[in-house]
């Protein structure tokens, strides 16, 4: 019986990395893993080599394929199979998780690829502008915080709250400490008027306001 033999090669794409755990951001898309497949043989060709996603330790990363299949891997070739992630905006920054791929052929020959990600936090305060915009009547604000540089003081006492065009106060979305990391706000407008609306945003000494448009 003939025997075929599959080497693994690894390349990760566009994260950093430092002894094996890989920093990604949360609320990006378009993240890739690359497998690169080599068939080692002299000789013999390996068939139907099979990659599965086996293994993911929480839902913060969501996969748009949890498998893939390489037909034919000639004698001393390569292929690659690629898989694209996403990283949820709400993903626990500076937690750690597993995936994992299992990678085998036709004739069984077997074995499996483990990542390690981390969860990086924002380097700055930003308040980025709603979505969607013009809306009707829902509307997602999402804003960042950085980890403050004298760690003993925690989270920022973090306020946003939405005015109407003459000033007055419509509604308060936010008011109390958080943590460093990146949020989304649900801004229901189904009980007032169209027309032109900011939101302001004041976490400690920074303040960002941007403009919203409901239309009814």
């Amino acid at each position: 019986m003939k025997t075929k033999s599959i080497l693994l090669l690894i390349v990760l794409y566009g994260n950093s990395f430092a002894q094996n755990i890989y920093e990604v951001t949360p609320g990006t898309k378009g993240n890739k893993i690359k497998l690169t497949v080599a068939n080692v043989s002299e000789i013999n060709q390996a068939t139907n080599v099979n990659l599965f996603l086996t293994k993911k330790s929480s839902s913060s990363i969501v996969f748009r394929k949890e498998e893939d299949t390489i037909g034919t891997l000639e004698a001393k070739s390569e292929a690659e199979a690629k898989f694209t992630f996403e990283v949820n905006r709400n993903a626990p920054i500076n937690q750690k998780d597993t995936v994992e791929f299992m990678i085998f052929d036709a004739n069984g020959i077997m074995m499996t690829k483990q990542f390690i990600f981390s969860y990086t936090g924002p380097k700055e305060f930003k308040l980025e502008q709603n979505y969607p915009n013009p809306f009707n009547p829902g509307t997602v604000i999402s804003y960042q915080l950085p980890a403050s540089p004298n760690p003993s003081k925690g989270g920022a006492l973090v306020s946003l709250k939405v005015y109407d065009i003459l000033g007055s106060e419509v509604e308060t979305l936010v008011n109390e400490e958080q943590q460093p990391g990146y949020y989304e706000v649900q801004f229901d407008a189904s009980n007032i008027a169209s027309g032109m609306y900011v939101y302001r945003l004041q976490a400690g000494d920074y303040v960002s306001v941007k403009k919203m448009v409901l239309i009814k």
